[in-house]
């Protein structure tokens, strides 16, 4: 698979439920990416901003069908943390070439590149993706 330059998606600015260049949540960054890169339609739905705190695993829910757990990163497939003091995963990322970096859009800052080896991320991965079409 080629390398995507990735460096167009960074310093888009922090929005709840934005999906647009105007601003990203960590759902709505996926859902950009993979429009955009991929041409895939990565379904929206109804949620508010507590949704993680009640416990609720959306993306088991939602989309098992297209988002496969896998073992291990991929390139461009998503990874999924779950940070301590939560139940579920709640913060969605995009493996990058390098299968060390991710693009993500954490909790009111813009979308960064993060490593996975970092102590924070590595201690929280929850989850490995493989997104049906990519």
């Amino acid at each position: 698979m080629d390398k995507i330059d990735t460096s167009k998606y960074l310093g888009i600015p922090f929005k709840h439920r934005g999906s647009d260049w105007s601003g990203v949540d960590c759902y709505g960054l996926p859902r950009l990416f993979y429009k955009t890169e991929f041409g895939i339609d990565v379904p929206d739905y109804e949620y508010d901003e507590n949704w993680c705190s009640i416990g609720f695993d959306w993306i088991q829910k939602y989309f098992k069908e297209n988002w496969i757990k896998i073992d291990k990163p991929e390139r461009y497939g998503g990874v999924g943390f779950r940070l301590p003091g939560y139940k579920v995963e709640h913060h969605l990322g995009i493996i990058l070439h390098d299968l060390d970096m991710f693009l993500h859009s954490p909790l009111n800052k813009q979308v960064c590149v993060s490593k996975l080896s970092h102590p924070v991320w590595k201690r929280s991965v929850n989850s490995f993706y493989h997104i049906k079409g990519v």
